[in-house]
């Protein structure tokens, strides 16, 4: 039985292993018209999905191609805005900056996937969700006591609640 398992757990790990090493950076990208970046939005949550499952200190040229590619789509977007508040943030990014990408992706894909959701709450949500996923598997990550609070919050259930209150400030 053991046995088992292990070897189930052993193909869950090598299957988010695979889907995470198949995004291709598009080439020749154009975003000159709003329909241009629609045609991108698969690119893009693909993008977002690499970006989260790959570790930060691996393919580093491929990450900085792909975040890149996000950040050009990202700024001319039409449909996927992020309303940023940096000093917020700024805290939980200082000593990892490719946090700050991880979170804007980690909103950019939940927009893209609940049609083009504005829900500032949601969006810090997603965005903090992946902020931990990243900084949970702590390959290329250096530790932040800011984060280790934020982890806990999440872990006890309490994240969404929390935002709601800090929003507020």
């Amino acid at each position: 039985m053991k046995t088992k398992i292990l070897l189930l757990i052993l193909f869950c790990l090598s299957i988010n292993q695979i889907k995470s090493q198949t995004f291709e950076i598009p080439k020749n990208v154009v975003l000159s018209a709003k329909e241009d970046y629609a045609k991108y939005e698969k690119e893009i949550i693909a993008c977002v999905n690499w970006l989260e499952n790959s570790p930060l200190d691996k393919d580093v040229s491929k990450r900085k191609e792909a975040n890149v590619f996000f950040m050009k789509w990202l700024t001319g977007s039409p449909t996927v805005s992020i309303n940023l508040n940096a000093d917020y943030i700024i805290k939980y990014t200082e000593k990892n900056p490719d946090l700050l990408l991880i979170f804007m992706a980690g909103w950019t894909r939940y927009s893209l996937e609940n049609n083009y959701s504005n829900d500032q709450m949601k969006g810090y949500y997603e965005g903090f969700k992946s902020m931990i996923s990243v900084y949970k598997r702590g390959i290329g990550i250096q530790k932040e006591k800011n984060m280790e609070k934020l982890i806990k919050i999440y872990d006890e259930g309490q994240l969404e609640d929390w935002i709601t209150k800090n929003l507020k400030k």
